[in-house]
Order: C-alpha cells, then sequence, then structure tokens
C-alpha cells in the first residue's frame, strides 16, 4: 500500500486529510521556536571563565555570543517553515503577538502584528 506523505509547507485546509496532522505539525513547530528563544534567552549576556585558584578571582574568558546566534538562526529558520504552513493561521487565531509569534510574522512578511 502506498502512503502519502502530506504536505506541511503550505495551509492544508479544513476539508483536506491531513488537516488534523498539519494542525499537529505547527502546535509542535510553535513549541521548538519557544525553545529556540528559551535557549538563546539563556545565553544572552552570559560569559565563560573559571575562577584563578591562586588569586581565586574570575578570569572571563570570553562570551556566549556564538551559541546565542545559534539558538537564534534555529528559531529564525523555524519560524520560516511556521510562517508557510498552518502554525502560521494558529498564531493569528491565538492573536499572540510574543517573542515567537513576531519572528514568524517576520518570516511572513507581516510588517505589523495582528490587532
Amino acid at each position: 500500500m502506498l502512503t502519502i506523505e502530506p504536505d506541511y509547507d503550505r495551509f492544508v485546509e479544513t476539508h483536506e486529510p491531513h488537516y488534523f496532522h498539519a494542525q499537529a505539525r505547527g502546535f509542535a513547530l510553535i513549541r521548538d521556536i519557544e525553545r529556540y528563544l528559551d535557549e538563546a534567552d539563556s545565553y544572552a549576556g552570559r560569559y565563560t571563565g573559571y575562577i584563578d585558584p591562586m588569586t581565586e578571582d574570575l578570569v572571563i574568558t570570553g562570551e556566549c555570543e556564538e551559541e546565542y546566534e545559534a539558538a537564534m538562526n534555529n528559531a529564525r529558520e523555524v519560524a520560516c517553515m511556521v510562517a508557510r504552513s498552518n502554525g502560521y493561521r494558529i498564531l493569528l487565531a491565538q492573536r499572540r503577538s510574543d517573542d515567537a509569534a513576531m519572528l514568524v510574522y517576520q518570516a511572513h512578511g507581516d510588517l505589523d502584528p495582528p490587532a
């Protein structure tokens, strides 16, 4: 038996057979964006370093800029996927205006979030 993989990179309408799978994927992708944003927030303003055993002072060796940018890039990539799928309509229906929603709206090309 041939199984057809539904096309999730488009808006799946309510009458289509894979609608509920597309909705579930939209919610999952939104959770992924939130997770990546939380990860990026955890790196914001953080430094790497060690305690010098002789002076017992903190020696800063660098910042966590690369980790922060990697997490933000992951969030932006997932936001692009959500902007092309049912996840976008989920955010619109929820009238969200948090950071995750704003990334998706920007990826979709909306300059102003929905009122």
